[in-house]
């Protein structure tokens, strides 16, 4: 098969998989979409018709790539169909009207916008009198969660009672169970569908009547499934129909990158579900990337082989990849060494060849900021600015009122803002109440504090009244008093409580987070641009002005990027903050999608660093930053970090590139992960690894922590004579170690009557001998 030269042995038995289904296990970057075009093309010359083959692809972008390069390798010959499952789906929803079996519908897909009105206007039907009011007064914070509640069901085939008991929800969200069922019948009754319809409608047809799915199965010899990992219930029914008993279904993915949880998907559609669903399956690995080097390959691989759910894939770097560099960062301030990052990759490359990967949006508001204030142009990812957030506009109004240009405004145009300013928190008011008083205020051009005072109903509590009062002085102090910008939203932010009315304002503590990093971000913004209270708003307007020319002069710009938003892409120089023990990983209580499990963070983050070919910078705390817990010191490292032994990767990467023989890597991490020699037996390379003996200090030290002066740890393989009896914990104090071996430690911590064993890979950080 001389024209599959270039291809690795594993990419030409794929292409040579005779018949049958297949599971192909891909790393990133292993050149998926290379076999899966030489496959068909295969096939093809096999004599297989290409309209007895289906690809499905997993978005519109990733199908226009395939597209493109099967029509490179096979141009002037008819092609296999390659759809997206919702084109797939749409096509087939128009049979099923035209068959009879579906209502038609009218217009473009359902949007959220449309969605959101409607919505709101069931919940406050299905609520009872105290729940009405807060929906009626915090309707973002209850019609975002409902939305995403029908999309969730409509990701599977679980019933909407069932979804709701599979989530955390306060009790008083039960009523999404019947706003399910209300929202639909409106939705058929406009005739409408939305995007999740297009394949939720269809599958519902064809469980409801199997003989209308039989008419839509067993017709192609081939359906070849990419990212399969990112399937979910709805998509899987879907596909099984399209099969049908009949042919041969190719899936390729990595169960390693599922982080689509949120809609549904799960690594066991991959890992086990294909081959309990299909029975006879033929399995594949496509383990070389060739993106990476090995220092992120070993990087990589440690992390993600602390997860269970998953194939034992190990990820190769192919011979041809770059020599990816790897630089762990200690920041006091992160959004500032970024930007100083950035400055710096920027007078070796363009901006469009840095992303910057975020696992929350909070972490980008600062590093967005800091952009706009140095020139530097940048690109959002499907996301707002930060300076159209909405937990921002309060504070445009105020530096709006002033910078003397409020009175500017319509009638209209002011009482949308006066309805923000008595909403921002929400004073547990009655919206009716709040309307009427930013009726009258509408009308005023100045003395608008003063004005706000006079007009507080006597009716209202003494909190309410305070509440209502604080926002009047400090809307007079907008007005009338020249003071630095940040003194003036600081000051709003504390007399009004605004942190604490944004946590009570949202289910998802995500949610909560994001808004509360965002306004203390912008605060200290307006902080460093030493900017008065009357200057500030033309100011920030020129940023938005200058924001808006870059867009429309075509200026691409720094990439700022989500994890989730990041996946299947990839950049010479990626930069991840937060690399810390609150977001990685990150275990918010209350959160309205299924709860996040420790590994599908560390999926996460295995993806972020994925996505560099050439330089990774990874933003973790300055070592002495801890924080106190119940009264226990708190470590801010993430143990993420400690997983992923950055030092060995970084020691044994550079060996593999200069040839070395010999190496000594570092002891933190303990035992020598199982799967190294095997990497190194597959690339071909002879090295063999030496441990350094090194103090407990340097231990704490290269893992994160102090050094606690006077303290040691011996290698008890190298020193077994050397008695250690007496331990200290980070965390649980001192204690007498009871016995160890390879992997366990076992420490009878003072005040406690039973010993605790702890793993020896996990704990080596956190212990000093005494």
């Amino acid at each position: 098969m001389s024209s599959h030269s270039h291809l690795t042995p594993e990419q030409q038995q794929v292409i040579r998989h005779p018949d049958g289904h297949a599971r192909v296990v891909a790393v990133a970057g292993a050149g998926k979409t290379t076999t899966l075009t030489h496959f068909i093309a295969e096939r093809l010359t096999q004599g297989v018709s290409p309209r007895r083959m289906l690809v499905l692809m997993y978005n519109r972008a990733a199908r226009v790539d395939f597209e493109r390069k099967l029509g490179l390798l096979l141009p002037r010959q008819p092609l296999p169909e390659v759809r997206t499952f919702h084109s797939l789906g749409l096509r087939i929803y128009q049979r099923l009207i035209a068959d009879g079996v579906l209502p038609p519908f009218q217009g473009k897909p359902l949007s959220d916008s449309e969605a959101e009105p409607v919505v709101w206007r069931f919940l406050q039907q299905l609520a009872d009198d105290e729940t009405r009011q807060d929906i009626l007064s915090q309707r973002k914070k209850w019609v975002e969660p409902a939305l995403g509640f029908i999309d969730l069901v409509k990701s599977g085939l679980a019933s909407p009672t069932e979804v709701f008991e599979s989530l955390e929800l306060p009790p008083q969200c039960r009523i999404f169970v019947d706003l399910f069922d209300l929202f639909e019948d409106w939705r058929r009754q406009q005739r409408r569908i939305s995007y999740a319809d297009m394949i939720y409608d269809p599958v519902m047809a064809f469980v409801y009547q199997p003989e209308v799915a039989a008419r839509f199965g067993g017709h192609m010899q081939w359906i070849l499934v990419d990212e399969y990992q990112d399937i979910n219930a709805i998509q899987q029914k879907f596909l099984d129909v399209l099969y049908g008993g009949r042919g041969n279904v190719m899936v390729i993915g990595d169960p390693d990158q599922t982080i689509y949880e949120f809609r549904g998907s799960r690594p066991e559609f991959i890992v086990s579900g294909f081959e309990q669903s299909m029975g006879q399956v033929t399995h594949y690995q496509l383990p070389h990337t060739f993106r990476y080097g090995h220092q992120l390959s070993l990087l990589a691989n440690h992390l993600i082989s602390c997860n269970k759910e998953r194939d034992p894939v190990l990820c190769l770097s192919h011979q041809s990849t770059p020599q990816t560099r790897i630089k762990l960062h200690e920041a006091h301030s992160e959004a500032a060494l970024i930007l100083t990052i950035i400055k710096s990759e920027l007078e070796k490359r363009p901006a469009e060849h840095i992303a910057v990967i975020n696992r929350l949006w909070a972490l980008c508001a600062p590093i967005e900021l800091g952009l706009l204030q140095a020139a530097i142009p940048y690109q959002l990812h499907n996301s707002q600015s930060v300076l159209d957030r909405w937990e921002l506009q309060i504070f445009w109004i105020l530096l709006e009122i002033s910078g003397g240009v409020f009175a500017g405004r319509t009638q209209k145009q002011k009482l949308d803002a006066w309805l923000t300013v008595l909403t921002t928190p929400y004073p547990k008011v009655k919206r009716s109440l709040l309307e009427n008083l930013a009726q009258q205020l509408s009308v005023l051009d100045k003395d608008y504090g003063e004005s706000f005072a006079a007009l507080i109903p006597d009716e209202l509590s003494k909190w309410q009244k305070q509440q209502l009062q604080a926002r009047a002085e400090i809307l007079a102090d907008a007005e009338h008093i020249t003071q630095p910008a940040w003194r003036l939203l600081h000051n709003y932010i504390d007399q009004t409580d605004l942190e604490d009315g944004i946590r009570d304002s949202a289910f998802s503590a995500q949610q909560v987070e994001d808004r509360i990093q965002t306004i203390r971000a912008f605060v200290r913004f307006m902080r460093d641009t030493e900017k008065n209270s009357r200057e500030a708003y033309g100011y920030l307007r020129e940023l938005k002005a200058q924001r808006l020319q870059q867009t429309e002069k075509g200026q691409q710009g720094v990439h700022l990027t989500s994890i989730h938003k990041s996946k299947g892409l990839e950049w010479p120089v990626v930069i991840i903050p937060g690399l810390n023990a609150h977001y990685y990983p990150y275990s918010p209580e209350g959160e309205f999608t299924t709860p996040a499990s420790e590994e599908s963070e560390r999926r996460l983050l295995y993806v972020a660093m994925t996505r560099a070919r050439e330089q990774l910078h990874l933003m973790a705390p300055a070592q002495e930053k801890s924080a106190k817990h119940n009264g226990a010191a708190q470590s801010w490292q993430s143990r993420f970090r400690q997983e992923m032994q950055y030092e060995r990767a970084l020691d044994i990467g550079r060996a593999l590139y200069d040839g070395n023989e010999t190496v000594e890597v570092s002891p933190v991490g303990g035992v020598l992960a199982a799967w190294l020699d095997d990497y190194f037996q597959r690339t071909q390379s002879s090295l063999r690894l030496t441990m350094k003996a090194i103090s407990a200090g340097s231990v704490r030290q290269q893992a994160g922590y102090p050094p606690a002066p006077g303290s040691y740890i011996v290698d008890r393989k190298q020193h077994p004579q050397t008695p250690v009896k007496r331990i200290r914990h980070d965390s649980l104090g001192s204690g007498t170690v009871v016995s160890e071996d390879e992997r366990y430690i076992k420490i009878r911590f003072d005040g406690e009557a039973q010993a605790r064993t702890l793993d020896k890979h996990t704990a080596l950080a956190f212990l000093t001998v005494l």
